[in-house]
């Protein structure tokens, strides 16, 4: 049986098409992603009426792909895009009446968990903690013999620190400061895990583009999926100098995100820093694997 899901983020939604079998197993068919940049029609803590025209052009976009392949039912949730925000519930029902389609919004401690159980299911390695990046939120899991001890999630992510504090494409010295001060900051609000694990999970947008910066620059096949905490390190160092090598490297594995890999990878690198000993796996699957297994198909694992 086929599903449809979409995550709609703050920076990006992304419509995923799985084939499930009766075995419980799934496969991905297709994904399609559209640059959405809801974070930036926040208007006084409201997303705004053309956000929501937005949100509905690309949910309607999908809706005619889907129709193509036969696919009536499409699954919708959001992270922070609608979360965050003080219409949210009025949202909600401006999408429904114009798409006829209901959102789930998930809470900060439903995502985080959910991407832990989409990420259990590509992941064979004993982690201790899972992060995950979004364009507005990030979500931290603490975990125990593949147990979730606690979830948490913080309002920072990638778009909405480049909205804060950077005035070009690129934060410069000074604002990269005012990032990792208030990225820190927020950091110390949450419950993070008490003791740092030899191998952390991460998930979402940031991480993935890290992975794909991190291969290309030090030479390893596409199918790693670890980085080491200390190539994290070189990796944000070379891109926060700001030079020429940054730009090759920003533009060559992850175009769409020029303007928001330098928030994302100072949040990730302040984060490991607190959490991570030694390596990072990167799971390719997360949020929407752990609706669809845990929502959808009513999977315990």
């Amino acid at each position: 049986m086929k599903y449809a899901v979409v995550d709609m983020g703050s920076n990006s939604m992304r419509l995923s098409v799985y084939d499930a079998h009766e075995n419980g197993e799934f496969e991905l068919i297709f994904s399609e992603k559209k640059m959405a940049g809801l974070a930036n029609y926040i208007e006084f803590g409201s997303l705004s009426r053309k956000g929501i025209e937005v949100a509905c052009e690309i949910l309607q976009s999908f809706q005619w792909i889907l129709r193509h392949f036969s696919i009536n039912d499409m699954h919708v949730f959001a992270t922070a895009s609608l979360r965050n925000i003080k219409n949210t519930d009025e949202a909600v029902e401006d999408i429904f009446a114009r798409t006829d389609i209901r959102v789930d919004v998930l809470s900060g401690e439903e995502e985080a968990e959910l991407g832990y159980y989409g990420a259990l299911t590509s992941c064979s390695e004993e982690i201790g903690a899972m992060f995950d990046i979004g364009g507005g939120s990030t979500e931290v899991t603490s975990i125990k013999d593949k147990e979730i001890q606690l979830a948490e999630s913080v309002g920072i992510g990638s778009l909405n620190l480049f909205n804060k504090f950077v005035s070009k494409l690129w934060p410069d010295k000074a604002e990269m400061k005012q990032i990792r001060e208030y990225t820190a900051s927020a950091l110390d609000t949450i419950n993070l895990p008490q003791e740092k694990s030899a191998c952390v999970g991460g998930i979402g947008g940031t991480a993935r583009a890290a992975l794909k910066i991190s291969n290309f620059y030090f030479d390893r096949p596409e199918a790693n999926r670890f980085i080491y905490l200390d190539e994290l390190k070189e990796i944000s160092g070379v891109l926060t100098a700001r030079k020429g090598s940054a730009r090759k490297l920003i533009l060559k594995n992850c175009p769409d995100r020029v303007h928001t890999i330098l928030p994302g990878i100072i949040i990730m690198t302040t984060l490991c820093r607190r959490i991570c000993s030694e390596k990072i796996f990167v799971s390719k699957y997360g949020v929407r694997e752990g609706y669809l297994c845990r929502r959808l198909l009513n999977h315990s694992t």
